[in-house]
């Protein structure tokens, strides 16, 4: 007779240390690509705030998106 399998709810411990290891670069990387599109914006349109814009968009995108992954991977998004 066979055992029933357990379920395994969630992600392993190793699974989240590097799920949130790889949350590390999120905002970074989303702030420094906006602020080189910004940059280069301002080069094209010969302004000198657009980079500054640019790279509060991208932190603000980069937060919204770690928050998201946070939760998805702690399991909070499921509905009960």
């Amino acid at each position: 007779m066979e055992e029933p399998q357990q379920e395994r709810k969630g992600l392993s411990g190793y699974a989240k240390a590097g799920a949130y290891a790889g949350l590390a670069f999120v905002t970074p990387i989303s702030g420094y690509v906006c602020y080189r599109i910004g940059d280069w914006l301002d080069q094209k349109y010969g302004t000198d705030y657009l980079y500054l814009a640019g790279l509060i968009l991208g932190c603000a995108a980069g937060m919204y998106e770690t928050f998201r992954q946070a939760v998805r991977i702690e399991g909070l998004d499921r509905r009960q």
